[in-house]
C-alpha cells in the first residue's frame, strides 16, 4: 500500500508502508530537508515574498510587501507539504499573506501556525483558513485561540470541506476547491473590506464550491522505496483525496471522455442546473499537458463554465498521475472576486472559454485526386503490402527508437502507411508519376523528420518522372536516386551516419542497376544491422547519445 496518513494528521513521510527493493528517483538531497530547500527555492526565485526565520519547525512563507498596520486584514492558508504549489504559489497581493508549511503530507504545528499569523496580522484581524481534516482542524484551531489569548489578535477560522467523492459524507475533505475560497477571501481582503465582509464572502465560496478527483496511479514520498502497484494496470481510482490514500471506489480504466463523464456527473448533482459556473482543472502532479488539455476539453463540453481557472498543477498529490477538478456556484459578487488581479505566482487567470472563430488554411489544397483513377493491381497490391509490413512493425520499430529516441518511430510509419493506403483507391496506381507524388503528399503532414525526408523522396521522384513514364526499372531507377539524394542533401546526412541513408542509398543504386529483389532485400537487411556497429554520428536522432548507448543498437529509422 501507499503511505496515506489519515488527512493532513499523519506524521508525513514516517508513514510509509510496506517497503519494496527499488528506490524512487528524485531530485533531492535528503527526505529529511526537502520542504526547507524547497521552500528556499521558491523564496529565491519569487519575488515580495520572504519566509520567517524558523527552521526546521516553523515553515512559513510571507509577503514581503506586506505591512500589517495598514489595516487591511491578512488571509493564511496552509497544511501539509507535497501539494506544491499549494499554499506558498498563492502568497501574494490579492491572494494569501502568508502560507504555513508542515512536512510531507503532514499538519503544520501550532507555533508554526501561530507565527504565520503573528507576523502577518495587524489591527484589522486575520482570516485563518484550513482544509477539513483532523489534523489541521486541531493545529488551526489552537494557534487561531493563542493568537486571541496572547497577542490579542482578531482571528477567525474558515474551515473548507468540498469533496464530494462520498455521498453524505460526515466530514467532506477539503480539497482544491479551496484555492477558489482563498482567491476570494484575498480579493475582498485587498479592497480593504473589514474581516466580518471577508470571512462572509469567502464563506459563501466554500459553500458553494465542490471537487471530485480521479488518478491513475499512486503518489511516492521523497526518499520512500517504491511502493507496489496498488492498481491493476486496467483501473483507475475515482474520488480520491490529495494524499496518496485509496480512492473511494476502483474502476475500470476509461477514455478520457468516460473519465470526463464520471467528474461532471458527480459535480453537477451539487450545483443548480441554470447557475453560473467557474470551473477549475487541476494537475495531480505528473498528467503530461497534452492529457491535461485533452481532459479540459471533455469537461468543459460537458460543464457549462462562464470561467475556467486552469488546467495547471495547483494542489497537487506530489507525482500522482491523476487530475481534480472542481466547480464554483457564482453567488452575487463571486466573479468580481474571481477575476481580480493577484499577484500570486501559481493562480493562473480566469478565462471565459469559448470556440474560437478558426482561421481559414493559408496554403494551397493539393490538387485533387483523379474521379476515375485507373489501378495496375499488382502496384497497389505491393505497396499495399509493404505498407501493412510497416504497420505490423509498430512495435519492434519503437523499442528501436526507445533506445536512441523518443520511442514513436514506429507509431509515425504505421501513420504513414495508413495514410498511403488510405489515399491508394483515388490514385491512378497505372501512372508511376502520380503514384509517387501522392505518396509524397501523404506523407507531408506526417510530422517528424522522418516525414519529411520520406515526403521529400517520393516528391522528388514525382518530379522526376515523365507524365507517360510506365512502371520499369529503367524508369524508375534513376528517379530513385535521385530522390534519395535529395534527401542527403536536404537532411545532410551520407552513409555511414547510422540514418535511412545507410540503407536508401545502396539499395537505391542496386536497384538501378538491375540487382533482383531477392538481393535488394538481404542488402537491406544487412545495412540495417550494420549500423548497431556505428557508435558515432553528427545525424539524426543517435547524434545526442554516447557511444555506450548506441554500441550493438540497430538504428530505428532503417
Amino acid at each position: 500500500r501507499v503511505a496515506s496518513p489519515p488527512g493532513e494528521g499523519g506524521t508525513g513521510a514516517g508513514d510509509s508502508a510496506e517497503a519494496s527493493t527499488t528506490m524512487t528517483k528524485r531530485f533531492i538531497n535528503k527526505a529529511e530537508t526537502v520542504v526547507q530547500e524547497a521552500i528556499d527555492g521558491f523564496v529565491l526565485s519569487t519575488p515580495n515574498v520572504t519566509r520567517i526565520d524558523g527552521f526546521p519547525d516553523v515553515k512559513v512563507v510571507v509577503r514581503s510587501d506586506w505591512d500589517k498596520s495598514a489595516g487591511k486584514v491578512s488571509v493564511v492558508c496552509g497544511g501539509g507539504s507535497g501539494h506544491e504549489p499549494s499554499f506558498t504559489g498563492f502568497v501574494g497581493d490579492g491572494m494569501l499573506t502568508a502560507a504555513v508549511c508542515g512536512n510531507v503530507f503532514a499538519s503544520p504545528s501550532q507555533d508554526a501556525v501561530l507565527a504565520a499569523i503573528v507576523a502577518s496580522t495587524g489591527p484589522a484581524g486575520c482570516l485563518l483558513v484550513c482544509m477539513n481534516y483532523t489534523g489541521d482542524r486541531f493545529c488551526f484551531g489552537i494557534a487561531a485561540a493563542r493568537a486571541k489569548n496572547e497577542y490579542g489578535l482578531n482571528v477567525r477560522l474558515l474551515v473548507v470541506s468540498d469533496d464530494v467523492a462520498i455521498p453524505d459524507a460526515k466530514q467532506p475533505r477539503g480539497l482544491a476547491g479551496t484555492l477558489f475560497v482563498l482567491k476570494a477571501a484575498g480579493a475582498a481582503a485587498a479592497t480593504g473590506l473589514p474581516l466580518d465582509t471577508v470571512e462572509a464572502q469567502a464563506a459563501a465560496v466554500s459553500a458553494g464550491v465542490h471537487s471530485f478527483g480521479v488518478s491513475l496511479g499512486i503518489c511516492t514520498l521523497p526518499g520512500a522505496e517504491k511502493q507496489e502497484a496498488r492498481m491493476a494496470a486496467d483501473e483507475m481510482e475515482v474520488g480520491l483525496g490529495i494524499h496518496g490514500e485509496p480512492g473511494f471506489k476502483k474502476m475500470k480504466m476509461g477514455t478520457a471522455d468516460e473519465v470526463a463523464d464520471i467528474i461532471a456527473k458527480r459535480l453537477l448533482e451539487k450545483v443548480d442546473k441554470k447557475a453560473d459556473l467557474a470551473l477549475m482543472v487541476g494537475n495531480l502532479g505528473s498528467v503530461p499537458p497534452m492529457e491535461m488539455s485533452v481532459m479540459t476539453g471533455a469537461l468543459l463540453q460537458r460543464v457549462r463554465a462562464k470561467f475556467l481557472v486552469g488546467p495547471a498543477p495547483l494542489m497537487t498529490s506530489l507525482d500522482m498521475n491523476g487530475i481534480q477538478a472542481s466547480v464554483l456556484q457564482l453567488g452575487e459578487g463571486m466573479e468580481r472576486l474571481l477575476l481580480a488581479p493577484t499577484a500570486a505566482r501559481a493562480w493562473p487567470a480566469a478565462v471565459t472559454p469559448a470556440a474560437p472563430k478558426l482561421m481559414p488554411m493559408p496554403l494551397k489544397q493539393a490538387p485533387a485526386e483523379e474521379a476515375s483513377p485507373v489501378h495496375d493491381p499488382m502496384i497497389k497490391d505491393a505497396i499495399q503490402r509493404a505498407c501493412g509490413a510497416l504497420a505490423a512493425a509498430v512495435a519492434e520499430l519503437n523499442e528501436l527508437d526507445g533506445k536512441v529516441g523518443d520511442g514513436d518511430c514506429g507509431n509515425t510509419m504505421k501513420t504513414g502507411a495508413d495514410a498511403i493506403v488510405a489515399l491508394l483507391p483515388r490514385v491512378s496506381t497505372k501512372s508511376p508519376k502520380a503514384t509517387m507524388a501522392a505518396i509524397g503528399r501523404s506523407l507531408n503532414s506526417l510530422g517528424g523528420s522522418s516525414g519529411v525526408l520520406l515526403s521529400v523522396m517520393f516528391t522528388t521522384m514525382a518530379g522526376a518522372l515523365a507524365e507517360d513514364a510506365q512502371w520499369s526499372r529503367e524508369v524508375l531507377g534513376p528517379a530513385f536516386i535521385e530522390g534519395v539524394a535529395t534527401v542527403a542533401r536536404v537532411g545532410g546526412a551520407q552513409p555511414g551516419s547510422r540514418t535511412m541513408l545507410d540503407v536508401l542509398s545502396p539499395v537505391s543504386e542496386a536497384f538501378a542497376r538491375g540487382a533482383p529483389a531477392a538481393e535488394l532485400a538481404a542488402m537491406a537487411k544487412e545495412k540495417a544491422e550494420a549500423t548497431a556497429q556505428v557508435t558515432s554520428t553528427a545525424f539524426g536522432r543517435s547524434s545526442y547519445l554516447n557511444e555506450e548507448s548506441l554500441r550493438g543498437t540497430r538504428d530505428p529509422g532503417c
